[in-house]
């Protein structure tokens, strides 16, 4: 007999790809945010100890830690596991928490939606201008298309939680038990 909770939403048919996308944001942020850390190390010990610091370490470190936030928002939506400030969360009423999260997870689709054409507008732009970095001269546009696209999946796993407060069962629906709902849980 198994510990693991049997998973009984309905969302549990695209588990498959609800775990592929997990594992390709999750992994792409890891892996960006784990050359930071060695790019950081290395500017570090070139600067104080060798006096040479890493060219363009600042250049690249804005690039990685603009791809590396979009890249794990979509999975961040999904769970809705975003910094919150929950001050009002104890006089609201139990029973309107689902029409709430429904209406920001709409609102906030919409928006994210426009987020990603209008960067893939400004992508197009970056292409016709030919912007670059200055010191590495690392095209903008590729950064801007994988922005967009990443705000696009994002809308998308926002669109995806509205049935979910639908029928009660949203990550911040009262009751919910995320190792039972949760599409995207770590394995």
């Amino acid at each position: 007999m198994s510990d693991t909770p049997e998973i009984t939403d309905d969302m549990s048919k695209g588990n498959a790809a609800a775990n592929m996308l997990r594992r390709l944001t999750d992994g792409t942020s890891s892996l960006f945010l784990f050359a930071m850390m060695v790019m950081t190390c290395i500017d570090v010990v070139g600067r104080y100890v060798f006096n040479s610091p890493l060219n363009g370490a600042t250049e690249l470190t804005e690039l990685f830690m603009g791809i590396l936030i979009f890249a794990v928002l979509p999975t961040v939506s999904y769970r809705e596991e975003h910094v919150s400030v929950d001050l009002l969360d104890l006089w609201f009423p139990e029973k309107l928490i689902n029409r709430r999260q429904l209406l920001i997870n709409a609102l906030a689709m919409v928006m994210m939606a426009t987020v990603a054409w209008r960067m893939w507008i400004f992508a197009v732009k970056a292409v016709d201008y030919g912007d670059a970095t200055e010191y590495l001269a690392i095209q903008y546009a590729p950064i801007y298309f994988f922005i967009s696209l990443l705000c696009a999946a994002t809308a998308v796993a926002l669109l995806l939680n509205i049935p979910r407060y639908i029928k009660g069962r949203g990550p911040l629906s009262p009751g919910h038990d995320e190792t039972v709902h949760d599409d995207l849980k770590s394995t």
